[in-house]
């Protein structure tokens, strides 16, 4: 923090700068084109990600996990607006996506905090970073889906099945088209899961009491929010990514932390690095030697 003095800070009015001219577009997205969605919806929404961002960003800076907002989001917006999908979907965007870019925003300042990188070069390093990433991103998909044949289909040849988008878009039909009126309200199928938004704010409030009762029992070791949340990825993430995890997670943080004490104080963030970037190089590399020249993955 010392080091970081003599560079100057990022002024206010920048941020509140970009903060009105991308509510201006959002109103303009929202009423110009026939979303569905009202004015005052997108009020609720962004309202929705400025209350849960440092809460949630709390919860991601001492774990490491990031609880996500997009059930709550759909299940609002489908008693707000019921029978709009399209609506759900922008709502959902602006509520849950919204609360998400601001911890990456969040993530890359702490970062370039501990580079010693000036804070305006940050600031602008991520917003040149923004719009260039908007425009390859849809480049990308524009192209691929012009280009890959079936793609989004089940079972196309070189699995590109949109997983993350099927999700979505079922997440759509659900809570927009059929409504969560329909399925979660008293009387219906799955009415009874209304009970865990009661045992969801109950145990939090449990678990402290047991942990200041008994201060030396494993019960302050228990996160009630990672819990709940652990499960969130699971579509479409499936069982065997959840083992994967598990595995590098206990022999990082269990066993070299407790056996190579000093080994993972100073390689263990590096390792975690490591490991993104390797996963993005070898899917690259996949992409382009095997699946772009029309060659099946050795077996």
């Amino acid at each position: 923090m010392r080091a970081m003095r003599k560079y100057k800070v990022v002024p206010d009015w920048w941020y509140g700068l970009f903060f009105l001219i991308m509510v201006e577009l959002s109103f303009a997205t929202v009423c110009a084109w026939l979303t569905h969605l009202s004015w005052w919806a997108l009020v609720i929404g962004l309202l929705i990600a400025v209350v849960w961002t440092i809460p949630i960003g709390i919860v991601y800076a001492t774990t490491n996990i990031h609880l996500g907002l997009n059930v709550l989001t759909e299940y609002i917006i489908g008693y707000m607006q019921p029978e709009r999908p399209l609506a759900m979907m922008l709502f959902k965007t602006y509520g849950y996506i919204t609360m998400n870019q601001a911890h990456y925003f969040l993530q890359n300042l702490k970062l370039g905090l501990y580079l010693k990188i000036p804070q305006r070069v940050t600031f602008f390093g991520q917003v040149i970073a923004t719009l260039w990433s908007w425009v390859v991103q849809l480049a990308v998909m524009e192209w691929a889906l012009g280009h890959i044949k079936d793609i989004c289909k089940s079972g196309q040849a070189n699995d590109f099945t949109c997983p993350n988008g099927r999700v979505f878009f079922n997440a759509s039909v659900i809570f927009g088209l059929i409504g969560p009126q329909r399925i979660f309200s008293n009387g219906s199928f799955y009415g009874a899961l209304q009970y865990f938004w009661l045992a969801g704010a109950i145990v939090p409030i449990i678990l402290y009491l047991i942990a200041r009762t008994f201060p030396r029992s494993k019960a302050r070791f228990f996160s009630a929010p990672l819990f709940f949340g652990g499960m969130g990825e699971l579509p479409p993430a499936t069982p065997l990514s959840y083992l994967s995890w598990s595995l590098v997670e206990f022999v990082f943080q269990k066993f070299m932390r407790n056996r190579y004490r000093g080994w993972w104080m100073r390689f263990n963030y590096i390792t975690s690095a490591g490991l993104d970037v390797g996963l993005a190089i070898c899917t690259i590399v996949i992409i382009v030697a095997l699946n772009l020249t029309g060659k099946s993955f050795p077996d």
